[in-house]
């Protein structure tokens, strides 16, 4: 699965933010900007599609 864009909606630090991805995605900015909170929301994708939701919201971080 690739994914090509990403939209989040009351996640952690970010209102409502839609971001385009491509082969490579550079993540810069200044300290506590969101980047940590970014690759969360990828981690968590990744974790509902491995083990389903349920397990992924009871997860640590989740």
């Amino acid at each position: 699965m690739i994914i090509t864009k990403i939209y989040l909606k009351n996640w952690k630090n970010f209102g409502e933010v839609t971001a385009s991805c491509g082969k490579r995605i550079f993540l810069i900015g200044p300290n506590a900007s969101g980047k940590s909170n970014f690759l969360d929301a990828l981690r968590f994708l990744r974790d509902v599609a491995q083990n389903g939701l349920y397990k992924a919201v009871s997860m640590p971080g989740g």
